[in-house]
């Protein structure tokens, strides 16, 4: 099983997970969608989890942007293996500039985004993550135009098995080949 966990101001039904489900349909894949609030995001994505592990349900997290913020936190709680793509590995950099009222894209939801939610950010850090490490895949697109890619590679040169591609941007555009690679890491 594979829970799928979408970035900021996105939903579960995004292309990325859309894309999951249908060349993967062999694997049973969620892409639940979660609050903008982190206080509230974790437990329910945690319950999920609690609610599908199993020794006989091997369980992988993939994670795009700061969905890959908080793979990489639940994974290193729950040691499972975990997919990053194009990883917010430092949203409180990126996300400082969304502070205020905010429109969820996908949703159409309105909500503010206060100092207190990056707060509750900042509290998942693993900031290194190469002291305890799981199995991990980074998937990034050095043309990244909102995150950085060299972040991710310097935190898992030495405990991922990192792909990287030139060109792309945030949205990632190199999903469509990187699925044979997602699977096989899943089996692996």
């Amino acid at each position: 099983m594979i829970i799928y966990l979408h970035g900021f101001n996105s939903t579960g039904d995004s292309a990325k997970g859309r894309l999951l489900k249908e060349n993967l349909p062999h694997l049973s894949i969620l892409t639940p969608t979660y609050h903008y609030d982190p206080r509230r995001a974790i437990p329910c994505i945690e319950k999920l989890i609690q609610e599908n592990f199993s020794p006989e349900n091997p369980l992988m997290l993939i994670g795009s942007s700061l969905g890959g913020y908080y793979a990489q936190y639940l994974s290193h709680r729950f040691k499972l293996k975990t997919a990053l793509i194009n990883p917010a590995l430092m949203p409180l950099t990126t996300l400082t500039d969304y502070l205020g009222e905010n429109t969820n894209f996908y949703t159409g939801e309105e909500y503010t985004l206060t100092q207190t939610h990056l707060d509750a950010l900042f509290s998942l850090d693993i900031p290194d993550p190469c002291t305890a490490p799981v199995p991990t895949l980074l998937l990034l697109d050095k043309g990244d135009e909102i995150l950085d890619y060299r972040v991710a590679v310097s935190r898992y040169q030495n405990c991922a098995e990192i792909v990287m591609f030139n060109g792309g941007d945030h949205q990632f555009q190199h999903m469509t080949e990187s699925l044979p690679r997602i699977e096989a890491f899943y089996y692996d």
